[in-house]
């Protein structure tokens, strides 16, 4: 099983980097940096990141068609390539935080899959003539110095954008939230749809269930660390999703709209009760949370459903005084201990 890590930008940047060179040494296979909007900006996180390293591939998780342009990703791809030498990829998806700063998102799929046809056109070298609904472009020439071609990895929690990525993507990190066979193995089935669609073989498609993370010596310091994460996504998935009584789900699906900010965010509060109320069967559900030795097997449960790769949000571990840099870099040790198991499942 190959492991994808991804980093949000939340610590200082000399931090990140110490927390990309633990992530390289560790033999992880891709490094994505988030890209958010206000947040530090992921482009040039990843060019020090990869600057930083030196066999890790390096890209976004993910970037999206709203905020940037295919003509400055696609130069942006080309210097990645170029300081990595040969390591970037393109993380692509709908995007996070847009709608803080007005942006809307609509049709998805359709922008993503002219904004795909843009960026690869743009990387193979040629003149590119484009006159799409979003894009046009006209008689355009990427430099030739950083032309080529980088791996595609499109993020989606949607049917659409799944099917888009069998057609178009060399992996897939599927956001499903819920760690279940039956939410898992939905999204396989769609990107499976779209391969056999554009006449490719399913299995050319790397698909990746993202898992949020958090490593400790202390098991339970880590299942309370991503409380708040699984009272978000429990949130997400509605009422009629949830195995919780009603009063339940609404009481912490209140809790958690509480909550001062991202889940993510370093200064990020919440209600106490939330704590008491998001037990380790709802963590478990969401999240994969524990000592090494309790973290292993649910990977060794996504191997078993056939998924031979995995991509981790890296949650920090949480303690009182404690810094989000410390806090990352617990759960990243934590998991360096387990790598070579996981890679030999």
């Amino acid at each position: 099983m190959q492991i994808e890590v991804e980093l949000s930008p939340v610590v200082s940047v000399d931090e990140l980097l110490e927390l990309a060179r633990i992530v390289d040494d560790a033999g992880v296979g891709r490094l994505g940096i988030s890209d958010v909007a206000l947040f530090r900006d992921s482009l040039q996180l990843q060019a020090l990141c990869a600057a930083a390293t030196r066999n890790v591939r390096i890209g976004s998780l993910v970037t999206n068609p709203y905020v940037r342009h295919p003509a400055i990703v696609a130069a942006a791809l080309g210097t990645l390539n170029e300081v990595s030498k040969g390591r970037a990829f393109l993380g692509i998806g709908v995007g996070a935080g847009l709608s803080g700063i007005g942006i809307e998102q609509p049709r998805p799929a359709r922008l993503l899959e002219e904004f795909l046809t843009a960026v690869r056109e743009l990387l193979s070298g040629g003149d590119v003539n484009l006159d799409g609904p979003t894009y046009r472009i006209k008689g355009a020439r990427l430099q030739a110095e950083i032309a080529g071609a980088v791996p595609v990895v499109i993020g989606t929690r949607s049917r659409l954008v799944s099917r888009l990525a069998g057609r178009m993507a060399d992996a897939v990190v599927v956001g499903t939230r819920e760690l279940t066979e039956t939410a898992l193995l939905r999204y396989r089935d769609w990107v499976a749809e779209g391969a056999v669609s554009a006449g490719r073989d399913p299995a050319e498609v790397d698909v990746a269930p993202r898992v949020t993370i958090c490593v400790s010596h202390e098991g339970e310091q880590a299942r309370r660390s991503v409380a708040l994460y699984a009272a978000h996504y429990l949130s997400l998935g509605g009422a009629e999703q949830s195995l919780l009584p009603a009063s339940e789900f609404e009481r912490i699906s209140s809790l958690a709209s509480q909550a001062t900010g991202w889940y993510f965010e370093p200064d990020v509060s919440y209600p106490a009760e939330l704590d008491s109320l998001v037990g380790p069967e709802i963590v478990g559900r969401f999240a994969i949370a524990g000592t090494p030795a309790e973290c292993l097997p649910k990977l060794e449960a996504l191997r078993d459903m056939g998924f031979r790769s995995v991509s981790m949000n890296v949650a920090a571990v949480r303690r009182p005084g404690g810094s989000m840099y410390e806090g990352l870099r617990e759960t990243l040790e934590g998991l360096v201990k387990i790598v070579p198991q996981v890679h030999a499942l």
